[in-house]
C-alpha cells in the first residue's frame, strides 16, 4: 500500500502543478474552481492509469522476463520527463478563464503518464483496486489543495513540485529494477 501512496504521489505532482497555477491565474471563485479543477484530474490521471494497466496485463506474458526493465524505463522516463521539464519546460498558464475544454484538455496533458504508469502495473503484478484508488485519491486531494491555494502560493512552487514527483517515480523505478536483478539484497 505504501508503494502505491508514493507512485500515486509522484503522478500527482504535475495535477498539482498545474492546478495551482490555474488557481494563481484564475479569477473565478476558488471552492467551485477548485472542485471542477480535482474532479477532472482525478477523473483521467485514475482512467488513464486503468487503459495502462490493461494494455500491459494483455502483454505479460510475452514480456514477462522483461517486465522489470519495462517499469524501470517507463517510470525514468516519465520522472525524467516530469524533472526536466519542471526546470527546462515553459511556465504553464491556464489564463484568468477556465472552460471545461480547457480543464479537459490540461487533464489529459497532466495524465498520459498515468498511462504509461499502468503499464508498468501491470507488470509488476500490482493489484489494480489499490494502486488506482491511491491515485484517484492523491490525485483529488493534491488538484484540489494546489487549486485552491495556488492564488496564495503563485505559481512558484508548482515547478519544484513537478521537479520532486519526478524525482520519486525516477527513484520507484530503480528500486524495482533492483528487486527484480537481485541487487537490493545484496545491499545490508
Amino acid at each position: 500500500m505504501l508503494l502505491a501512496l508514493f507512485i500515486a504521489l509522484g503522478l500527482s505532482m504535475d495535477s498539482f502543478a498545474v492546478a495551482m497555477a490555474c488557481g494563481a491565474s484564475s479569477k473565478k471563485g476558488r471552492l467551485g474552481n477548485a472542485a471542477l479543477i480535482s474532479l477532472s484530474f482525478c477523473f483521467f490521471q485514475t482512467a488513464l492509469a486503468a487503459i495502462g494497466w490493461f494494455a500491459g496485463f494483455a502483454f505479460l506474458s510475452a514480456i514477462e522476463s522483461y517486465d522489470h526493465w519495462a517499469a524501470f524505463i517507463l517510470l525514468c522516463y516519465v520522472g525524467g520527463k516530469m524533472a526536466y521539464e519542471s526546470v527546462f519546460g515553459e511556465k504553464r498558464k491556464c489564463g484568468s478563464r477556465l472552460g471545461a475544454a480547457k480543464i479537459v484538455a490540461l487533464s489529459l496533458a497532466t495524465s498520459m503518464d498515468a498511462l504509461a504508469v499502468g503499464i508498468g502495473f501491470a507488470f509488476m503484478g500490482a493489484d489494480p483496486a489499490v494502486y488506482l484508488s491511491a491515485i484517484a485519491a492523491v490525485t483529488f486531494i493534491l488538484s484540489f489543495i494546489g487549486a485552491y491555494f495556488g492564488s496564495h502560493m503563485r505559481a512558484t512552487l508548482g515547478r519544484n513540485a513537478e521537479l520532486l514527483g519526478g524525482l520519486v517515480l525516477i527513484a520507484i523505478g530503480v528500486k524495482i529494477l533492483l528487486e527484480h536483478t537481485s541487487l537490493l539484497s545484496t545491499f545490508p
